[in-house]
């Protein structure tokens, strides 16, 4: 049980919301984002590197949730951030998907946590809630569709 919280904490829940937010830069990077930002975790870097136009950092409290920033001179439309905001819980989605079709043999412990996570984050960042102000990319999205 300790052994499976742990590879939650500290592998599957980083790595799926690295995702979630690469699934945001990619889609802002189709609108010609001209520079993006990922970040996982809160603390200091542990690791920083620039791939393109995108900026990763990976900071030591990696279970700290993770956010991404996109850039260009002209704003995005309201048509742009609406399909971006739908992006990372879209490419959760994708993820969840295709380790849903794998053969079971594949299914480990790692694996299956894996599936389960980027279900979750498909799931509660699509639904439209606001808490606390901070708001979910499902809210986020209805927002930019009503503008």
């Amino acid at each position: 049980m300790l052994v499976t919280f742990l590879l939650l904490i500290f592998a599957v829940a980083p790595l799926s919301l690295f995702i979630h937010e690469l699934g945001h830069v990619l889609t802002a990077l189709i609108f010609r984002a001209e520079q993006s930002y990922i970040n996982v975790g809160y603390g200091f870097p542990l690791i920083k590197g620039k791939i393109g136009r995108v900026r990763i950092s990976i900071r030591c409290l990696l279970f700290h949730g993770a956010h991404s920033i996109n850039e260009r001179e002209d704003p995005f439309s309201d048509r742009q951030k609406a399909l971006i905001c739908l992006g990372g819980p879209l490419l959760n989605a994708v993820v969840f998907l295709f380790l849903f079709i794998t053969p079971p043999l594949m299914r480990t412990n790692p694996v299956m946590l894996f599936y389960l996570f980027n279900a979750y984050l498909a799931i509660v960042n699509i639904l439209p809630f606001k808490i606390k102000g901070k708001k979910s990319d499902g809210f986020r999205f209805i927002q930019s569709l009503k503008k």
